[in-house]
């Protein structure tokens, strides 16, 4: 029997292939601060979020303009936007939740996904003090504040509690409470909620408002393809070089975050400038710490998508699962690492 909720899940995800998705677009134009000849690319990027941190440093340390890139970094309000963004050619990369590349391919928007963005699951359960969270069985029967599905604070810990703990939520009497982003922290505070699952900024945000930090999800999902960049194939086959230049430089930030931390603080702080700056300390030392949250390089192994397929198949995010040799050119991320990034 198909629900209204159901009907407007699907609804959510379908939007994908829709090739004029409206979108209120925040821009941040990379200039060449060293006065080349630059390539003008655009991308988009799901919500505007720490997952994206290689592209900020990238950004904000000439990597692009090293590369001969002029690239304009756009954020979409929800994470199926880059991807209807990208088919309809207003900005050819995406950099968002690596199904949404599965779900386009299915549906007719052939996408290759050439780039690992995150490769950890940095998500986190925060509680009101006095909240007993220390396991995902603790779920069952809260009031759960989370983003707007098909957000990973739905789909995440809803793979995990079928996955690690053998519980259906709906059985288990857990509710998400879906809201904008902002929402969430208030919502727990509030006793809107019990809980809340959150990504960083919102994590040390709850901790600084009173609230607790109480679970990481990252230790027992291991290694993951949360998010990606992914291209058109067409774009793929008519810009090889651009996407080369561009993992070029992905796979130098992450060698440059690696080895000088202050340099990604830096380029957080600036990037999210409207944060406390005990804040942006506090999350850059929790995902940091996150393995595999900031990846060692941009390639991606078969085990990670893996792994990303498993999460969205039984968050039901995703229609089919498309195998790693599908949808998957490592052939610049891998050459971007010979060159300019750090090895395994």
């Amino acid at each position: 029997m198909k629900t209204e909720d159901s009907s407007n899940r699907r609804s959510a995800l379908k939007s994908i292939g829709a090739l004029g998705a409206s979108a209120a677009l925040m821009t941040l134009s990379v200039k060449d601060v060293f006065g080349q000849t630059t390539i003008p690319i655009a991308l988009t990027t799901g919500l505007k979020l720490a997952n994206y941190g290689p592209i900020y440093v990238a950004a904000r340390n000439g990597l692009f303009a090293k590369q001969g890139l002029a690239v304009t970094v756009n954020v979409g309000g929800t994470v199926v936007e880059p991807v209807s963004i990208a088919l309809s050619g207003r900005a050819p990369l995406a950099v968002t939740g690596t199904g949404m590349a599965v779900n386009s391919t299915l549906e007719g928007g052939q996408m290759k996904v050439v780039a690992k963005m995150c490769g950890a699951l940095g998500m986190w359960v925060i509680t009101r003090p006095g909240t007993a969270f220390t396991s995902l069985a603790d779920f069952k029967g809260k009031k759960v504040a989370s983003l707007r599905y098909p957000s990973n604070t739905v789909t995440s810990p809803t793979f995990a509690m079928k996955k690690f703990a053998g519980l259906d939520p709906k059985s288990a009497g857990v509710e998400f409470v879906e809201g904008p982003p902002g929402s969430i922290v208030g919502a727990v505070r509030d006793k809107r909620a019990d809980v809340g699952v959150v990504f960083e900024w919102d994590a040390s945000i709850a901790a600084q408002q009173g609230l607790e930090v109480a679970y990481g999800f990252a230790d027992q999902m291991g290694p993951i393809l949360l998010t990606s960049v992914m291209v058109k194939n067409d774009y793929l086959v008519s810009n090889p070089d651009l996407i080369q230049r561009f993992c070029n430089a992905i796979a130098a930030s992450m060698k440059l975050i690696r080895e000088n931390n202050p340099v990604y603080v830096s380029a957080m702080g600036a990037e999210f400038s409207n944060l406390d700056r005990s804040v942006v300390a506090a999350g850059c030392a929790r995902l940091l710490a996150t393995k595999g949250f900031v990846p060692t390089n941009p390639i991606i192994s078969k085990a990670e998508w893996d792994a990303s397929v498993e999460h969205d198949s039984l968050a039901g995010t995703i229609r089919k699962a498309l195998t790693f040799e599908e949808m998957v050119d490592n052939r610049f991320a891998q050459k971007a690492t010979e060159a300019f990034g750090a090895g395994a």
